[in-house]
């Protein structure tokens, strides 16, 4: 039930965002907005796991209810984001500290924001994210994720 409803919300976010961005936009009063979700994800997931490697920057950003989904196999698999917390706080190593991104777009709409990031290690693709998150007493977290993986050159 938590796993439709989360899918639900993204598509919806999702949908919105694409189908009245001319009609919407975000207004400048969104752009600081814009620039706190950012750095959120800077910092709880592309320094907290690729770069640094550091559990409390990931504790941080992420909702202790967060799921990232995976699609395997056809269907769907939910890690919770604690497993990163958990896995980071027995090893703490980067994941790939050779990792640079891109935001591609940023959406928010009073307390809900939609972010789209491109991941790359060493100049190639590795994952499109996908990043929906809620805004909790002025910060952002991270609620939900999901992702593409590029295929690996030799696969």
């Amino acid at each position: 039930m938590k796993l439709n409803y989360l899918i639900s919300t993204f598509l919806l976010l999702s949908i919105s965002s694409a189908a009245f961005s001319n009609q919407f936009s975000n207004n400048a009063n969104d752009s600081d907005e814009i620039e706190n979700v950012k750095q959120v994800i800077i910092e709880s997931y592309v320094k907290g796991i690729f770069l640094e490697g550091n559990h409390k920057m990931v504790k941080k950003g992420w909702h202790p209810d967060c799921d990232i989904v995976i699609l395997e196999k056809g269907k769907l698999v939910k890690l919770p984001a604690q497993y990163w917390v958990d896995r980071l706080k027995k090893n703490p190593k980067p994941l790939d500290p050779y990792v640079t991104y891109k935001f591609v777009d940023v959406k928010v709409t009073g307390y809900a924001a939609i972010a789209i990031i491109e991941i790359q290690s060493k100049g190639k693709p590795i994952y499109v994210d996908y990043m929906c998150l809620y805004q909790f007493k002025e910060t952002w977290k991270i609620a939900t994720k999901i992702f593409y993986t590029y295929p690996k050159a030799n696969d």
